[in-house]
């Protein structure tokens, strides 16, 4: 079922260009996929329960953007994926475990509010399909909150200690067992690859790199500052500079030419450390600026998987209690929550249905 819905959703990435007609905005392709997401839960599920579902997973979703726009980390807006849940996309990586950790425990935590909210209405209106969609919400919550990576959970434990990896390890296979989940299968495999390169690779290493970028200068500026346009194959050394916006949080380079002042400014995913002008076109009819090949040596680090290093862990040990309390408190009481819906009897699949 998973399957499919990925083929849903790629389907789905031919209609982007109807978003405008449409005027859906920022959030066209959340309401649309959420739309698809309950066609699909649909054919399985009453209407009613696929609408709950998908509002479960929304509110999940939201928390972990309200947690990301509050550490000043740019993300999208949720996508679903039919079967497989919802996901959010990171403009720019989190700096350190901690501020992982924030963004994966906004999920499960507002996502635990709102089906608690779900279960409060379900009891003051007797509604078994509200108590059916909490007890749908606390799962979905407390299914992330299992500590393996790409989970919420294993995000969470890494700012209190990565050994609860072990137990997730432990908890998820035994758990495959008894859900006979195929895409836990999947999820506990990318885990298992994930943690035995981390523990073979020991610390990462960061990779330095060559980028060619053009500049595109406007000849007035040469003539102004009395500079002569430099040869075809004139080759030297740039000076540039490094820094970032307090309104977006985002990392910018600007390399310079001596006597002419900024010639290039683009978003730096690493640590620019060279800048040099490898070649040069002068104007013509067709181009009547003049066009400066820069050669930018940058550093960067290693994007997606496990972390490795030891810096990016470091928590203080009163952060580490805090998130360790939060980590398993709300675990028991989702795991409470859901006891108490199975035991209290209101749960009928009949009224449900």
């Amino acid at each position: 079922m998973g399957w499919i819905g990925v083929v849903l959703m790629s389907l789905l990435g031919k209609l982007k260009a109807l978003l405008p007609l449409l005027k859906f905005g920022k959030f066209g392709g959340t309401l649309i996929s959420m739309l698809v997401s309950i066609g699909g839960y649909a054919l399985f599920f009453p209407i009613r329960i696929a609408v709950g579902l998908v509002l479960m997973i929304f509110i999940h979703e939201m928390g972990h953007v309200l947690a990301a726009k509050q550490r000043g980390l740019p993300v999208s807006a949720p996508a679903f994926i039919p079967f497989l849940g919802a996901l959010i996309t990171m403009k720019k990586q989190p700096s350190d475990a901690e501020t992982e950790a924030f963004i994966a425990l906004g999920g499960p935590l507002l996502g635990t509010v709102g089906a608690f909210a779900c279960y409060c209405l379900g009891i003051w209106w007797h509604n078994p399909i509200l108590l059916a969609i909490a007890y749908i919400g606390f799962f979905i919550n407390l299914f992330n909150l299992l500590p393996i990576h790409p989970l919420d959970g294993g995000r969470i434990v890494i700012a209190v200690t990565r050994w609860l990896w072990v137990a997730g390890l432990v908890f998820g296979l035994v758990l495959i067992i008894y859900l006979k989940s195929l895409l836990l299968v999947f999820i506990y495999i990318l885990f298992v690859l994930e943690l035995w390169s981390h523990l073979r690779r020991g610390k990462r290493r960061r990779k330095e790199k060559d980028v060619y970028m053009q500049a595109n200068v406007e000849r007035s500026r040469f003539e102004q500052s009395g500079i002569w346009i430099p040869g075809e194959a004139h080759r030297r050394s740039l000076p540039y500079r490094q820094y970032c916006t307090v309104e977006t949080q985002e990392h910018f380079a600007e390399v310079e030419f001596p006597g002419i002042g900024t010639i290039l400014r683009f978003i730096c995913p690493g640590e620019v450390t060279g800048a040099e002008l490898v070649s040069t076109s002068s104007p013509s009819p067709h181009h009547p600026d003049v066009r400066m090949v820069i050669r930018v040596k940058m550093i960067q680090d290693p994007v997606g998987g496990l972390q490795s290093d030891d810096e990016y862990y470091r928590v203080p040990a009163k952060i580490r209690w805090l998130y360790g309390i939060a980590y398993f408190g709300l675990a028991l009481f989702l795991v409470f929550m859901m006891i108490q819906l199975s035991r209290s009897g209101l749960l009928v699949p009949g009224q449900v249905s």
